[in-house]
């Protein structure tokens, strides 16, 4: 027999607008992270369901919701080409968040509904971990609590405010329990493996360089890591952020080459510098280091040039510390094969880069020092430093050297490189990042990926290899002033990014962003990383972590918190009314006394009955009772009749004393 729809099923008109409002607070911060069809098909299905709420609609044919989960079953499909990432799963999720609002009517799919924004609110976790994103994340689950009150409610009233003081009433005990599993309770890994989509990673540093490749970056003011420094930090001549080595050159693109397990010598040159780098997601392996590390920290390994490489590749957010040496002398001593390899370049490209090389060298008598002079001297005198250089050929230095003479820091350095290989001189490209914004609040450096620049290693007998930078040659201001400072004024800075490019750039703005900077950096050092602090934590409240230690730690806390809100919950009835609750004292003190007022019977009976046994307690009751009939059964001013009825108890309870 088909059961029939109940009135008790039934969800209130008030409960489908918490469902919309709750699907929309949970939605909302995945919007850069989705795809835009996705968030189309989102905005179509609450219009509709608003539509059907307001009597335009009726709820759609079975047929018509069938053809809508094949259509966003073949869109996801071809957005993501079967790939069973995290974000494709997060728009399967929030895809059947959507189609669901279509058939909310009776309970069961409401609860559906509200469970699966549970888990989407969950996922906004999986793409960003600010503070502000924790803030309203937090404030986007309180109305999903709100709604499923909601569902709950009688469909006859029409209270929009009830359900979300109820919920708040029910997640406020929630937070002292969340607090002791945070500090107490071990962090575990997740039980899957699924990585985000590479198409969705930020712009960063590639493994290889070409022309254009670094001014690209300057388009966007991703954060790329912060260094957090005990002292005062480097000087900006001294900020070169160390990541790639690329040594092999095809005449237009450098690449890293062929690696050697044999890591080069480093002989430390004075005082070595300590800081803590707080690297962002780049799905890359290769980590940051000021030029150059002494040694790797435990996530990472130093390869052959001294550059870091991670043991697997940068997925979330890490935390590392590393030492660098500030003065140094490095590769002191390099094989012939190894000269050769740094040396080499291909015979047909560039010829009139080679030939100019070999002419400047000769005039230098031979001498690399006075050949790299020369070259800076000449981007000095002629040459144009810009963000939009014009495109090169096949022969990209000799196009760049003879035609356009304009570039940024990777034709700069690729032209040093390409001339003094054409002589024998060893050389190649490091990129990396140089510079940073300064925070003084918690002395950190932030870069950017505004800040990304590439320099040259020049070998030199008895020097080994020696930082050169031909930028300095031709914009100096580009390595004492930062890169926001320098570019902000031309057209291709920050290109990808014209909200934040024109927003806290200056003034009490400027002051505002890097206080909340800082704000939201401690947020992810001491929060979001707690458990690189959490066992040192433990051992100093505990000593010695034992299981029974842990234990007892988790349960007794968690006891005392479910006890208390279990009392407040249920052991402690509280009565709002001030009358009913003096009437209880009043009740409470005849109690005492052996006197007790049976269930079912009224004020003025029960005083009655006292008139048998207890004739003086009658005499103190029975005006209470007379004044409660009256309140309750007669039409008079019910808050003067308040008033007198307040003082009649408050005159019984004195003459009970």
């Amino acid at each position: 027999m088909k059961r029939t729809q109940t009135g008790v099923d039934k969800i209130s008109r008030s409960a489908v607008i918490w469902q919309l409002i709750a699907c929309v607070a949970v939605v909302l911060p995945l919007f850069s992270w989705l795809p835009a069809w996705v968030l189309l098909l989102g905005l179509g299905c609450i219009g509709a369901r608003l539509m059907i709420h307001s009597g335009r609609w009726s709820f759609p044919h079975w047929s018509i919701r069938l053809v809508l989960v094949v259509a966003v079953g073949a869109g996801l499909l071809m957005t993501f080409n079967r790939d069973a990432s995290l974000n494709a799963m997060v728009a399967l999720l929030t895809v059947g968040l959507s189609l669901k609002l279509l058939e909310i009517y009776r309970r069961r799919d409401a609860l559906v509904l509200l469970y699966v924004a549970l888990f989407v609110a969950a996922s906004v976790f999986l793409f960003e971990q600010g503070i502000l994103v924790a803030i309203y994340m937090l404030f986007a689950v309180l109305l999903v609590i709100a709604a499923l009150v909601s569902v709950w409610q009688d469909p006859l009233r029409e209270e929009m405010l009830r359900p979300l003081k109820h919920a708040w009433r029910l997640l406020l005990p929630a937070f002292p329990l969340m607090l002791v599993l945070f500090f107490i309770f071990p962090r575990i890994g997740p039980l899957w493996s699924v990585e985000l989509d590479r198409s969705s990673a930020r712009t960063g540093l590639s493994e290889s360089m070409s022309p254009g490749d670094i001014s690209r970056l300057t388009r966007s003011d991703e954060l790329a890591f912060r260094a957090v420094f005990e002292g005062a930090p480097p000087a900006p001549a001294e900020r070169y952020w160390r990541a790639l080595v690329l040594s092999a050159f095809d005449g237009r693109e450098w690449t890293p080459g062929a690696s050697s397990s044999v890591v080069e010598e480093l002989n430390v040159i004075g005082e070595s510098i300590q800081y803590e780098i707080v690297q962002e997601r780049s799905n890359q392996r290769w980590l940051f280091a000021l030029d150059v590390p002494m040694l790797a920290p435990q996530q990472a390994r130093l390869t052959s040039p001294r550059t870091l490489l991670g043991h697997a590749e940068v997925s979330q957010r890490i935390q590392y510390s590393v030492e660098s040496a500030r003065q140094y002398q490095l590769g002191a001593e390099l094989t012939s094969d190894q000269l050769d390899f740094f040396s080499r370049i291909p015979a047909n490209s560039n010829p009139r880069s080679q030939a100019l090389a070999r002419q400047w060298f000769d005039e230098a008598d031979k001498d690399v020092s006075g050949l790299i002079n020369r070259i800076f001297r000449h981007f000095n005198e002629t040459f144009v430093y810009t963000l939009e250089p014009q495109p090169l050929g096949r022969h990209s230095v000799d196009d760049f050297l003879f035609q356009t003479q304009q570039g940024f820091c990777e034709h700069f350095a690729s032209a040093t490189a390409v001339l003094l290989r054409s002589v024998g001189v060893p050389s190649r490209i490091v990129t990396g990042y140089q510079g940073g914004e300064w925070n003084a609040s918690q002395n950190y450096l932030t870069l950017r990926q505004y800040d990304a620049h590439a320099w040259v290693e020049v070998w030199l007998e008895g020097q080994g290899w020696v930082r050169i930078d031909p930028t300095t040659a031709v914009a100096p201001e580009r390595i004492e002033m930062s890169a926001e400072q320098l570019f902000s004024g031309q057209a291709g800075f920050l290109a990808d990014s014209p909200f934040t490019s024109r927003i806290g750039r200056q003034g009490w703005l400027l002051q505002a962003r890097m206080q909340y900077d800082s704000l939201n950096f401690a947020w992810q050092r001491w929060v979001l990383n707690y458990h690189h602090q959490q066992q040192n934590l433990l051992q100093d409240w505990l000593g010695d972590l034992t299981p029974w230690k842990m234990i007892l730690v988790l349960l007794i806390p968690a006891s005392l918190i479910l006890g208390f809100i279990s009392w407040r919950l249920f052991g402690r009835r509280t009565i709002q009314d001030p009358i009913e609750r003096q009437l209880h004292k009043l009740f409470f003190k005849l109690e005492k006394q052996g006197l007790y007022r049976q269930p079912d019977e009224t004020l003025k009976r029960f005083s009655q009955r006292l008139e048998q046994t207890h004739p003086e307690l009658a005499m103190i009751l029975m005006p209470v009772a007379n004044t409660y009939e009256t309140l309750h059964y007669l039409p008079v001013d019910q808050a003067h009749q308040r008033k007198i009825l307040m003082d009649c108890i408050n005159q019984a309870l004195k003459q009970l004393k």
